[in-house]
């Protein structure tokens, strides 16, 4: 078996989502409300072995829970995906639905997303978001499986992890879990999102918003940012004008003191 599979990546079963794009999107919203649920269950699991001071479980199974946001981003990715450029981003989404690092990656984007301010440079949100996947996929591994390191043979044992690392882990998670509350609530009513998506992607110039992200990455995240913290209202750049202003006017409506109650009758 093992002359043969020794490549396992050559091994494993292409896994193919549903050609036809409505049956494509309510897969994939599936697959997204199912990682956010997971990576919940997984994070309770962690906690549940933080209080029993197993601080290797601990900090592995946080970990799990975050590579599963990362996962829920990777299909959102696919989903606001216009329809008609999809094929490159179902390739991505592929490569990046089983490679570990790669949804890491995704989770601790979020997390710098949700900061209070933004890196300088695109180089230093890179650099961070990938050094901090990659430690979170090392410690994830060195918290389940023995080891040996590859320059004295030295043993590495998961009991080797502590009890900060794994606190911080948990932690980290916890926050990630919080500022993915707004992703996961809004996919709790599949026909409204899905009806919200089409409308954005008839609304919407990719092709300018496109150039945009090449000619300045920073500020591209920047208005992105800005929204997310409500910095600022809901732009036509990035909705298109019906939508932007259907936004806008949701906002607004729940911004407003509600009225007075009617006076009781003498």
């Amino acid at each position: 078996m093992w002359r043969y599979c020794s490549g396992w990546h050559s091994c494993r079963m292409a896994k193919l989502l549903p050609t036809d794009p409505q049956d494509l999107e309510r897969a994939v919203l599936e697959l997204t409300a199912a990682s956010f649920r997971n990576a919940r269950k997984l994070q309770q699991a962690a906690v549940a072995l933080l209080d029993q001071e197993l601080w290797p479980g601990a900090l592995a199974w946080a970990a799990l829970a975050a590579e599963e946001v990362g996962k829920a981003g990777l299909c959102i990715s696919l989903l606001t995906t216009p329809r008609a450029l999809r094929e490159p981003a179902i390739a991505e989404f592929n490569r990046g639905f089983n490679h570990h690092q790669t949804k890491a990656s995704i989770a601790h984007l979020l997390l710098a997303m949700d900061a209070e301010e933004l890196p300088a440079s695109w180089e230093q949100l890179i650099d961070g978001v990938t050094e901090a996947a990659r430690t979170t996929h090392r410690m994830k591994m060195r918290g389940l499986y023995v080891d040996y390191t590859p320059d004295t043979g030295a043993l590495l044992a998961p009991e080797d992890i502590g009890e900060d690392a794994a606190r911080f882990m948990v932690a980290t998670v916890d926050r990630l879990l919080a500022a993915s509350l707004p992703a996961e609530a809004s996919i709790s009513d599949p026909d409204n999102y899905l009806d919200f998506l089409h409308q954005w992607h008839e609304g919407m110039d990719f092709e300018a918003l496109q150039e945009r992200f090449e000619a300045d990455p920073m500020a591209f995240l920047g208005e992105i940012h800005a929204m997310a913290h409500d910095d600022v209202p809901p732009s036509a750049a990035w909705f298109g004008e019906r939508l932007a202003e259907q936004m806008a006017a949701a906002s607004r409506a729940e911004l407003s003191p509600a009225p007075p109650a009617p006076a009781a009758p003498e």
